[in-house]
């Protein structure tokens, strides 16, 4: 599904890449006006300026600076001049740009610049990434979100776990389970059963933490009391959507599940630290070495050795018989 998903989402990003290099022929007739007009004029020449005005002149103005500039670039006026004939030309066609709906088109790719001509096309100056960089900023894309996603979802169990043990211990040992014990308090059970909401109580509050509890911070009759309530709080859910479980509580604080049919108890594996994904963890990691996995021969099975008689031992026993046999008629 994940390959499914990532093959798509390439090809919207090729479909998109190349619906941005497909200009129409409008947009064509103005890259090679703007170009040539560039190459007579110089650098940086545009539509207005050829005219006089800025990208703000209104139609009467365009009218009027066309009027001008065609009196003046006239070829009856310099019949043998050659650049003033296409001056003159070049003068027309932008004219007719200008005073249309092409003229909102000209000035999008005047904001936003014009692309250049590369021997096939035109193309954006600026850089454009290609299929090998674009498939590489998916993989890493791809990676990242699944790296976040599994994260997340590790801290969620990181956290279940953590508000199920300790509904757990107090159910069992009582709201006061995390105060440490004085010398003479009488000694925990070594298991105790107990039943609690699968994934604790809602409110079950968080332990203190380690750095106030080695400073001696902590008011351990405050933290019961906290816990009390979230024994004693109403559930905001019923039994049927989120049921009972049967837990066994130890001695040294692990637990350990009641299977419902045979009774038997499953250990429950904390959500260690040292669990938390990883780069390794990944689909690409993951999927190389499932690759390489597959082609690793194993070893080959050595035959265990057979309680089969061979005929060397076959001929001593029947020797050995017959021995005893004539020793039993002396």
């Amino acid at each position: 599904m994940r390959v499914l998903l990532f093959l798509a989402v390439l090809v919207v990003c090729l479909v998109g890449t190349k619906a941005a290099n497909d200009w129409s022929h409008t947009d064509i007739e103005m890259f090679e006006i703007q170009a040539a007009l560039e190459k007579a004029e110089g650098e940086g020449v545009n539509f207005y300026s050829f005219l006089g005005l800025t990208p703000s002149a209104s139609m009467a103005d365009i009218r009027k600076a066309y009027r001008q500039r065609s009196l003046e670039w006239h070829p009856d006026k310099n019949p043998n001049a050659a650049e003033v004939h296409q001056r003159f030309e070049r003068l027309g066609r932008i004219h007719s740009i200008l005073r249309d709906e092409r003229r909102d088109r000209y000035n999008h790719f005047l904001s936003f610049g014009f692309p250049k001509w590369r021997g096939t096309g035109y193309y954006y100056s600026r850089y454009r990434p290609g299929l090998p960089l674009i498939l590489s900023l998916l993989l890493l894309l791809s990676v990242g979100v699944q790296l976040v996603v599994k994260k997340s979802q590790w801290r969620k169990s990181q956290r279940r776990y953590e508000n199920l043990c300790r509904s757990a211990l107090a159910a069992a040992w009582g709201p006061a389970f995390q105060t440490p014990l004085a010398p003479s308090s009488k000694p925990r059970p070594v298991e105790k059963k107990v039943k609690v909401p699968m994934h604790g109580y809602f409110d079950m509050p968080p332990a203190p933490k380690e750095a106030d509890i080695i400073a001696g911070t902590v008011n351990w009759d405050r933290e019961a009391d906290k816990v009390r309530e979230a024994l004693h709080a109403p559930s905001p859910v019923t039994d049927d959507e989120v049921p009972l479980i049967e837990l066994a509580v130890f001695g040294d604080g692990s637990l350990a599940l009641y299977e419902a049919g045979t009774r038997e108890l499953m250990p429950l594996e904390p959500v260690l630290d040292s669990d938390m994904p990883t780069l390794m963890s990944t689909w690409p990691f993951q999927l190389w070495k499932k690759l390489v996995g597959s082609h690793e021969v194993a070893p080959e099975a050595v035959p265990e050795p057979t309680a089969e008689p061979t005929a060397t031992t076959s001929a001593i026993s029947k020797k050995e018989a017959k021995r005893r046999k004539r020793a039993g008629k002396t």
